[in-house]
């Protein structure tokens, strides 16, 4: 595929973008406690305009410190004239690359938190707060709305001087500009409320205000909700008519969002949601206005991008977690390498990171956060064809087989079965999941282009193997071994391991199932067996099913995969034992009550997970300079675990 239309230029107002990719805005909170733009704000922008983006588009900026505007911990300020150099930084960075830079303003509302706002009480049109577990707002004054008018303007000016292309108003989300515009937020009897003209008078205002301090060299967009997907919310209906007023404001181009902190899956979606979920309500809006609109859609691959466009659903499309994982998107798309692109895997890591404060990460792409540290100029090419040789062709192998052939070592990698990717590739046949695949698949190709030489269907078993290589490295990353029950018919031939299912689900159709064990492995292959038309339940010692399951992001997945089974009828059994299995039938115990129940089963799944393997690491020692042993073989993680700890090993080899 060509991709024409994607890498086509495109204007927005006077301003030329070199294509229609767009870096979408998303929180990554690099500056906790100084609220200032830093180096690693910098770098990351500056790693994204690199990879080919058109259109760079920040995070929130602050425009009211005072008056509870700040909408996350780390987020930057842009409220003294000071912070107009922070921006300079950032635009001198992105323009090096031929990008644009988008400075997004917002003030959040009433979805604010008084702890990252040096104690201040959340504000919004009206007292009421958006859900239950945030905190209740206090009623602005119109002295107040006005004066926060102005600071959106006077935070536009400052972005001008820092040398920004154009200014995004965040009126989206559920954020205090949507709060103003919804009728289920703005109850007030002024002339800031009530009939449409008046919602719309805040956004109004701040529009005329910020147009004033832009000239002809910036454009303006408005990143609004189609809907809010929430009762009492902005509507389609109402959001068409929205939209085509923003455009009679003077608006250059329109970022097209739905959601409030209220939805459940709106605002991110969860991994089960397949790519281009928001075609529909897209496709409601086609046509609604004349000036560019942007658009977000869970995309991952430029396949489907490009089909946005031709469709006519969008101008330009946004991406936002797929620039966490491949900043070189772009670049990849245009030198022919899409097979190699990083996808987004919709995990949750990120997201995780967000809800604990920490730095983010992302599971397929170890350099996130870390762009400071991993530069090209600390990068060392001084592998000079030595020979190093990796064990295991997971996650966690591919990294580091990729990373050491980029530095120039000549590599080997082991695989004893006859496919790459491990517990990454596994998942893809599950509803949803086949975005690991893909990701897994580009892994592989990025391996193979650099050279890696793969050894499929070769176990290594001893010494004199890895010794008649005279390796200068041996990096062990040959995973876990999988748990098994100790309990009577655990043997039995319909026994089987989820790994098995995810491998072969075709064979398993009509039967009566039993998963055991209700991580995400067990989760996943529980509704991959009820999509296949079997009749499945889930046994789980905990109290509560995927109990263990924990971090903003996971949690959300597992809202949405629990969700999709109860479409599918999947019975769910937590509190749980599993006492034996027998031919057609498997005895369990209730731990709570203690009565015990026969339930007819002809297949039975295991998924507990695994256990460290390392076998290979004392067998192995000694039969390079450098032996080094990663990923599940030391202990049990996750993706994320597995990719870094491969890439800072391979990097400091």
């Amino acid at each position: 595929m060509a991709f024409e239309k994607l890498l086509s230029p495109v204007k927005i107002g006077n301003v030329t973008v070199k294509n229609r990719v767009v870096m979408a805005p998303m929180g990554v909170g690099f500056a906790p406690g100084e609220n200032r733009i830093n180096d690693i704000y910098v770098k990351y922008f500056e790693a994204r305009a690199k990879g080919g983006q058109g259109l760079i588009t920040t995070p929130v900026a602050t425009v009211d410190d005072t008056t509870c505007g700040i909408a996350e911990p780390g987020a930057f300020n842009l409220t003294k004239p000071e912070d107009a150099e922070g921006i300079r930084r950032i635009a001198d960075a992105v323009h090096r690359y031929g990008a644009k830079l988008n400075v997004q303003l917002c003030h959040p509302g009433r979805q604010s938190m008084t702890f990252w706002n040096h104690d201040q009480q959340p504000v919004a049109p009206s007292a009421e707060p958006e859900n239950e577990y945030l905190q209740m707002p206090r009623e602005l004054s119109i002295e107040e709305i006005r004066s926060i008018e102005d600071k959106f303007a006077q935070s536009a000016a400052y972005a001008v001087q820092g040398g920004a292309d154009g200014i995004e108003l965040h009126a989206a989300h559920g954020y205090l500009i949507n709060e103003f515009m919804s009728p289920r937020a703005n109850h007030r009897t002024d002339e800031y409320g009530g009939s449409f003209e008046n919602r719309m008078r805040f956004i109004t205002e701040i529009i005329r205000k910020v147009k004033a301090v832009l000239t002809e060299e910036q454009f303006l967009v408005v990143r609004m909700n189609v809907m809010d997907d929430v009762d009492g919310g902005i509507t389609i209906e109402e959001g068409k008519k929205m939209a085509r007023y923003i455009e009679s404001l003077g608006a250059d181009a329109l970022s097209f969002s739905a959601g409030t902190y209220s939805c459940k899956f709106t605002l991110i979606e969860p991994q089960l949601f397949e790519e281009g979920c928001r075609t529909g309500w897209l496709r409601e809006m086609k046509g609604v206005v004349d000036i560019p609109v942007i658009a977000v859609n869970h995309i991952k691959r430029p396949s489907k991008a490009e089909e946005m466009l031709e469709e006519g659903l969008c101008d330009l499309v946004g991406l936002g977690r797929q620039m966490m994982a491949d900043p070189e998107w772009t670049n990849k798309v245009q030198a022919g390498r899409a097979d190699q692109i990083r996808y987004c895997i919709s995990c949750g890591a990120c997201i995780n990171c967000s809800g604990r404060g920490e730095m983010l990460r992302c599971s397929v792409n170890p350099e996130m956060s870390k762009e400071t540290v991993y530069t090209e100029e600390n990068f060392r090419r001084d592998g000079n064809g030595r020979k190093v040789v990796v064990i295991g062709g997971g996650p966690a192998g591919l990294e580091a087989a990729y990373l050491a052939a980029r530095k120039g070592f000549s590599v080997d990698l082991f695989e004893r079965t006859g496919r790459l990717g491990g517990c990454f590739d596994l998942p893809r046949t599950a509803p949803g999941m086949e975005k690991m695949g893909w990701s897994s698949d580009a892994f592989i190709a990025r391996a193979v282009a650099e050279g890696v030489h793969i050894h499929y269907n070769t176990p290594v078993t001893g010494r004199e193997q890895i010794e008649a290589l005279a390796p200068y490295a041996v990096i062990i990353a040959a995973g876990g071994k999988q748990i098994s029950l100790k309990l009577p018919g655990i043997d039995r031939p319909h026994v089987v391991h989820a790994q098995d299912v995810y491998l072969n689900p075709d064979l398993y159709t009509g039967k009566k199932v039993i998963v055991i064990g209700s991580g995400f492995t067990g989760l996943e292959a529980a509704e991959l067996l009820a999509a296949k038309g079997n009749s499945v339940s889930v046994f789980e010692l905990d109290d509560a099913i995927g109990k263990r399951i924990s971090g903003d992001g996971s949690l959300k997945n597992k809202a949405a995969l629990l969700e999709h089974l109860a479409e599918l009828n999947v019975s769910l059994f937590p509190s749980t034992n599993t006492l034996e299995i027998r031919e057609d039938e498997v005895i369990a115990e209730n731990i709570e009550t203690k009565e015990k129940k026969s339930y007819k089963a002809d297949l039975v799944v295991q998924a507990l997970g695994y256990r460290p393997d390392g076998s290979l690491i004392e067998k192995l020692s000694g039969t390079a300079e450098k032996v080094l042993a990663i990923g599940d073989c030391t202990s049990i993680g996750n993706i994320i675990g597995a990719t870094t700890e491969a890439y800072e090993a391979v990097w400091d080899l």
